[in-house]
């Protein structure tokens, strides 16, 4: 029995270590290529494996980026957790999630058409039928609204205006800043962004 289990526990090793290598070569691909020129030969191309071994592992190359966007998600949210668990006000752990997103996002460029944008949701491939094939938005980007939501209930954020509109002006601005011609950081121009915004929504 333990001999099975030890081999069950190799394959499983195994399994997880092509899947990362898949979604790590991914990464690289969409960097370099975009998401939408890139194709799964690509991909496994670059992982070093065959093309069918790509569908034991995903079904498409949307559920890819899916994952890589959950894994994103993921260091988000270990992030608002230690913010959260320092007791900070909503204004503080608002600003330091989008500073720190900005950095995420600036180190990993090939998100940025995808996460802000309808892209999203209305996807980059066609269904059998023709339509648009949707994708789920990942799980952070409802973070801002939750947190806007509680700093309006702690009197923080100013409440004449929707924590839905005031969200979307936070999701807009890193389209803003994507495509800013001005001659500054992608991270600075969210930083100097940012500084108005919170300035625009404090109650105070």
């Amino acid at each position: 029995m333990e001999v099975v289990q030890e081999k069950l526990g190799r394959r499983e090793q195994k399994k997880i270590k092509a899947r990362n290598e898949i979604l790590d070569a991914a990464v690289v691909q969409f960097s370099e290529k975009g998401f939408m020129d890139t194709s799964v030969a690509d991909i496994m191309g670059a992982a070093g494996m065959g093309l069918g071994t790509f569908y034991n592992y995903f079904t498409s190359k949307e559920d890819v980026l899916l994952n890589l966007l959950n894994r994103f998600s993921g260091t988000l949210s270990e992030k608002m957790g230690e913010l959260t668990a320092a007791n900070a006000d909503c204004r503080f752990i608002l600003s330091e999630m989008v500073l720190f997103t900005a950095k995420l996002v600036s180190e990993n460029r090939y998100l940025l058409p995808l996460l802000f944008t309808e892209a999203m949701t209305h996807g980059h491939s066609r269904s059998k039928g023709g339509r648009p094939a949707k994708m789920s938005p990942p799980e952070f980007m409802g973070s801002f609204l939750r947190l806007i939501h509680e700093g309006q209930a702690r009197g923080e954020f100013r409440q004449d205006v929707s924590a839905e509109i005031i969200s979307e002006m936070f999701h807009s601005m890193f389209q803003a800043a994507a495509y800013s011609h001005v001659d500054i950081s992608f991270e600075e121009n969210i930083a100097m962004k940012l500084k108005l915004l919170i300035a625009g929504i404090s109650a105070e």
